[in-house]
């Protein structure tokens, strides 16, 4: 029974510790609530800087000037396989529209998935004024300014070939309404003869 006393006598002391312990070191303290709230003064209104020349030049498209390619190959032509061709270009035209709605790296991914396509589509005729075309709004949807000129140039010599003139004459006439050249465009209808 003696032990039972002293076990109850040691928890109240020991609660009565707790207790006074809690009650010294929360006394300072008041609720996080309590009290008026501090008034929060409002910033200052600052006006922007005006731009310089150098931020004005930064925020222009920067174009790529160069091209590298060779689009006028004085190669023998191939045999022309006209329908492959056009299923090729059908099916770069749906990435680059794909890629009208897309941002950065994906972008880039499907405009370069696109431009092998109509690469391909030259090699099965390259005669054909629409894979001409649409390959260069792919490289101009790159920045890629001088190579875009270059396929236009082709177009415009594609209308000197009895076969494709009539097509290439039409094409020439989308392009010149077209926004991916619209960054360069007295350079693009110059390319393409207008």
């Amino acid at each position: 029974m003696q032990r039972i006393l002293l076990r109850r006598l040691a928890l109240v002391l020991f609660a009565a510790f707790v207790a006074v312990a809690f009650a010294t070191t929360t006394a300072g303290c008041a609720h996080p609530y309590s009290g008026k709230p501090e008034k929060l003064k409002r910033p200052k209104k600052k006006n922007r800087p005006e731009p310089t020349e150098e931020d004005k030049a930064a925020e222009e498209v920067q174009w790529d000037e160069e091209c590298r390619a060779n689009f006028f190959d004085d190669k023998k032509p191939k045999r022309r396989s006209p329908g492959a061709a056009a299923g090729l270009t059908k099916k770069a035209d749906e990435l680059l529209l794909a890629a009208d709605g897309q941002d950065g790296a994906q972008r880039i991914e499907t405009v370069v998935e696109a431009m092998s396509k109509l690469k391909n589509a030259l090699k099965k005729d390259q005669f054909n004024p629409e894979a001409t075309y649409k390959l260069a709004v792919a490289y101009a949807m790159v920045l890629k300014k001088g190579c875009a000129l270059r396929l236009l140039e082709r177009l415009n010599e594609l209308q000197k070939m009895e076969e494709v003139a009539r097509k290439a004459e039409l094409t020439i006439k989308r392009a010149t309404k077209d926004l991916a050249f619209e960054g360069f465009r007295k350079d693009a209808d110059a390319a393409m003869g207008e």
